[in-house]
């Protein structure tokens, strides 16, 4: 008779890390007791309110990939951003996404496109299991009403990257080149790649590759906030290009 101790029992992914639970649980609470405030001023009734959040789209270029964002990454949105993405703020997703799906319109209306599909950029399996939720799959999903388009996790990851904190412009590249594979295109529209955040470009890049790869035509990308840059060789920004983040009231 074998005297070999059971393996022990395996946690659920939730319970693996119990300080972002009891973070998420505190926060959910807080919304129930506590009265709504804005995350950057205080102000009372809005998470995130009007004087606070970015007041138009611009657009920046990439390697030729059209990239339409709301504000620089920095100050209210920047607080915004990060208190939904890693603070447990869920009640930040739905005015994140109404500044995502003006930036979508913004792009849709330059293009001349009147509907396209929205593929959120994949997160690794790591992040989402540690957040407890896919941060950017949660605000296509929510942009899709006001926008008049579909969303479809068409990207998966299909290697490791490596933390792109630190890395050069170059290295970002180098680490996210071929990371991903696109599903194949369905009903014909285009896809616009839709992001949080937007860095150095390359991982809407490679998001763009992938997809153009697999027969997707691509419109370019919307996201809610870019780093500011010095215009680095292949990259403009416009910003002279001001259009109004309409709010949705969805």
């Amino acid at each position: 008779m074998s005297t070999a101790a059971a393996d022990p029992p395996r946690l659920p992914p939730a319970m693996r890390h119990p300080a972002r639970v009891v973070a998420r649980l505190a926060a959910a609470l807080a919304e129930l007791v506590l009265p709504l405030t804005c995350v950057s001023c205080g102000a009372p009734a809005e998470s995130f309110c009007a004087d606070c959040r970015p007041g138009g789209v611009r657009f920046r270029s990439v390697a030729a990939v059209p990239i339409a964002f709301c504000g620089d990454y920095g100050g209210a949105l920047r607080t915004a951003v990060l208190s939904y993405k890693e603070r447990g703020r869920a009640d930040l997703a739905r005015p994140l996404a109404e500044l995502l799906a003006a930036a979508v319109r913004s792009l849709l209306e330059q293009a001349d496109v009147p509907s396209a599909v929205l593929v959120p950029v994949p997160s690794s399996a790591a992040a989402v299991q540690e957040r407890g939720f896919d941060h950017v799959r949660r605000l296509a999903r929510r942009s899709r009403a006001s926008t008049g388009c579909s969303s479809r996790s068409a990207l998966r990851l299909s290697r490791r990257v490596a933390d792109s904190a630190g890395l050069s412009v170059t290295a970002r590249a180098a680490n996210r080149h071929g990371a991903m594979r696109a599903r194949s295109p369905g009903a014909g529209l285009p896809a616009v790649v839709v992001d949080d955040i937007v860095t150095s470009g390359a991982t809407l890049r490679e998001a763009v590759r992938a997809l153009q790869v697999a027969g997707w035509p691509v419109v370019g990308a919307a996201v809610l906030a870019a780093t500011p840059r010095r215009h680095p060789a292949g990259s403009t920004d416009s910003p002279g290009v001001l259009l109004p983040c309409v709010r949705d009231g969805h």
